[in-house]
């Protein structure tokens, strides 16, 4: 059955077109057997690809005035729309040869672009609508993708092609626009006419597509600079290097561009635009080596597709994440954009801030692991892009619980928590004083490696702000009652300068050596002449880490010892308890 269908696709190039039609109507006829069909789709596809080739089928010219080619030409596009639909059907199924086809069918579909009527001039571009039909059966897959079909995707379609790169952004704005549109649509019918059922099932939809989405975008890289990629030669379709501005087509793909990259300024709302877009253009001269020439040299303009340009590529990335980030996200998937952004997507678009809204709505309005995240890209906007918070400190404080002691982005929260608080001297002394007390007192049920480096942190702010050791040193009796509100989220009301860290004397006993060494250390006069902890040998410690140091240890081997006779003392509680387990199974 592969042979003779092999042989359908092959002979293409020598048959007449009433022979080549119908090959089409033999092929598009689905087969029930899975390896079957595959083959069918895929000696169309090459069928297709020849027919592309010897120009029978083009995408983006006009049609033929004579009127028997213009009968051919729409058979052949509305036989190439259904292989189309069948693979994306497929595609949706998650097979993974189905994927692979349909990424030969827009790797022999270009659309052709042409200049003026008279100038013979053209090139080929890659196929947006075919990769936007791909994107949307991707989206639609029940399941998401698995490590295989998703290192499938971006090792042989994604990274590879520049140009692919660029329009599979413009397709997720597509894409995701679309679905924001259809949400708006669905929220804005009488709640009478929906039930419940109905808008909870319309919900869950939504949040896949916006995963699926998620997926596809954090897997596609940009270009670090625009000399990476004047030195790229990786594009599916390779552009023409004779193209000028007098191209009509080139022309309306630069207004184009143009058009959206305005829309984005004015977005933003900022009135230097312009500048920023000429000086933009500046850096890329300077990067490709190019100096001004010379009033006698005249040189044309050096004419750059939209995938060839940094400041489009950036801007076009920044319209991606913001579509995309105004559909409802699942829990997980918010986590994963939170992680993502901060190391991989800020540093690499054309206006940061527009995140800004994203991260303070997730920081407030989620506390635990997803605020610890948020936390990370919300410290980034304000200490590299001068994002003004005023709350960031009182959302801070409302992070710290036991919970995040035991998190385990722990050890990424405790840096960012470090930065916050010893990095601003100017911090107030009631705010100084809520932190180091809530840090105490979640101390207390934390695991050991957190109060190791709670209680180093405390050791530090106290002694940077000497203004707080009334926390340690004040006086009265014992039994004093404990004036601190530990149920209090704002720390200008916790009372907590009223207070005294009693937690210091608890953790003094505890059951780990260096606890109950370092809690004893704090608010000694000896201590305030002694360098501050490093909080980076705090950080990141864990029970295997605290274990191997034990291990480490040097110790003195005991010369005389009395052998023990039981695994507990008489005067122990547990005395006894092994021996009625011996006896017992004897």
């Amino acid at each position: 059955m592969t042979k003779q269908l092999s042989s359908l696709s092959d002979s293409a190039s020598v048959s007449s077109p009433a022979e080549i039609s119908r090959q089409i109507h033999s092929l598009l006829k689905e087969l029930p057997e899975v390896r079957a069909d595959a083959a069918r789709l895929d000696a169309l596809r090459r069928l297709f690809t020849q027919l592309e080739t010897d120009g029978e089928l083009s995408f983006g010219t006009p049609l033929p005035q004579n009127a028997v080619a213009v009968k051919w030409q729409k058979f052949l596009h509305k036989s190439h729309q259904t292989m189309v639909r069948q693979l994306c059907e497929r595609v949706q199924m998650g097979r993974h040869a189905s994927i692979r086809c349909l990424w030969g069918v827009i790797a022999g579909s270009p659309t052709t672009i042409r200049g003026h009527a008279n100038d013979d001039k053209s090139y080929k571009r890659l196929n947006t609508s075919l990769l936007q039909e791909w994107m949307n059966a991707m989206i639609q897959q029940e399941t998401l993708m698995d490590k295989g079909m998703k290192h499938m995707v971006e090792a042989e379609f994604l990274t590879p092609f520049r140009d692919v790169q660029y329009y599979s952004l413009g397709c997720i704005v597509a894409l995701a626009t679309a679905a924001y549109g259809h949400e708006t649509t669905e929220n804005s019918r009488d709640d009478d006419k929906v039930e419940d059922d109905d808008g909870d099932e319309i919900q869950s939809h939504k949040e896949r597509l916006a995963q699926k989405l998620l997926e596809l975008l954090m897997l596609i890289p940009v270009p670090a600079s625009q000399n990476e990629i004047d030195h790229s030669s990786q594009y599916l379709f390779p552009p023409p290097t004779n193209i000028s501005f007098s191209n009509v087509e080139a022309q309306k793909e630069e207004q184009n561009s143009e058009k959206s990259e305005e829309e984005v300024s004015e977005d933003e709302g900022e009135s230097s635009s312009d500048d920023e877009d000429s000086d933009n253009d500046n850096e890329d001269d300077e990067n490709n080596g190019s100096t001004r020439p010379s009033k006698k040299q005249k040189t044309e303009p050096q004419f750059r597709f939209v995938f060839q340009r940094m400041r489009t590529f950036r801007r076009e990335y920044l319209r991606a994440w913001l579509a995309v980030l105004r559909l409802p996200l699942p829990i997980t998937s918010l986590k994963q954009a939170l992680l993502f952004l901060p190391q991989h997507v800020l540093d690499y678009v054309s206006h940061p801030l527009r995140f800004s809204d994203f991260f303070m709505q997730a920081y407030s309005d989620h506390q635990g692991v997803t605020g610890v995240l948020a936390l990370d890209g919300l410290f980034l906007l304000i200490t590299k892009y001068d994002l003004e918070y005023p709350n960031f400190y009182k959302q801070l404080y409302k992070l710290i619980s036991s919970k995040v002691l035991y998190a385990k982005y722990r050890t990424r929260f405790f840096s960012l928590l470090t930065k916050c608080l010893t990095r601003n001297e100017m911090l107030p002394a009631h705010l100084v004083a809520a932190f180091v007390k809530r840090l105490c007192r979640c101390a207390l049920c934390g695991p050991v490696s957190s109060v190791l480096f709670v209680l180093a942190l405390v050791s530090n702010l106290l002694r940077k702000h000497p203004e707080c050791s009334c926390l340690v040193h004040r006086q009265g009796s014992s039994e004093m009652e404990d004036l601190f509100l530990p149920e209090e989220d704002d720390p200008v009301e916790c009372r907590a300068l009223q207070s005294s860290l009693w937690e210091l004397a608890v953790l003094e006993k505890h059951y780990y050596p260096a606890v109950g060494t370092l809690a004893k250390s704090i608010g000694r006069p000896e201590e305030d002449n002694a360098p501050l902890h490093v909080m980076d040998d705090f950080v990141s410690h864990t029970y295997g880490s605290l274990f191997s140091q034990e291990k480490k240890k040097k110790t003195k081997t005991a010369l005389a010892f009395h052998k023990p006779e039981s695994l507990f003392t008489s005067e122990d509680i547990f005395a006894g308890c092994l021996d009625i387990a011996r006896s017992s199974s004897d």
